[in-house]
């Protein structure tokens, strides 16, 4: 055989091969938890696709004691950012998340449910009706500076109701 025929044969292999694969079927869709999808599209690229966190900047949510935060101190943490030093899960952390006010009311609510289902280990109570709301009462507040920020917050919500 020469070397002509060889390669010709060996394309000709090759092509056969590669369109076998032609044929299979697409993969079955992954099945996604509620709320999940906007948690992996705005939160994961920092807090980890598992909570676990990213080190040295960002803490877990896995595991995380601001879990016990009311569902609503976690939505206005996300809709007005938080500055300073916190500790989570025995690690100091000195960062800053940014005010996401671009997230809809909707998907906000849904990030906190999957958010209280997983790691807060409770039920989700917090609606987009409710998320509105917050973002309403308290359109004007800049970032919230530690737990300290959040408990403030919570406090200014209770005193407009």
């Amino acid at each position: 055989m020469t070397t002509h025929c060889k390669q010709t044969c060996l394309l000709v292999l090759l092509g056969v091969l590669a369109l076998a694969g032609c044929d299979r079927q697409p993969a079955e869709p992954v099945e996604m938890a509620q709320g999940q999808e906007p948690y992996l599209r705005y939160c994961a690229s920092c807090h980890g696709n598992a909570g676990e966190g990213r080190l040295p900047a960002f803490p877990p949510l896995d595991g995380s004691e601001w879990l016990e935060l009311p569902p609503e101190g976690l939505a206005l943490i996300v809709l007005h950012g938080l500055r300073g030093e916190i500790e989570v899960a025995g690690r100091t952390y000195r960062g800053f998340m940014p005010p996401m006010r671009n997230i809809s009311d909707e998907d906000l609510a849904a990030i906190i449910a999957y958010m209280d289902e997983h790691w807060g280990d409770r039920e989700p109570t917090l609606g987009a009706a409710e998320v509105a709301a917050l973002r309403d009462a308290l359109a004007d507040r800049s970032p919230l500076v530690g737990r300290e920020g959040v408990v403030e917050a919570l406090d200014q919500l209770e005193e407009l109701e």
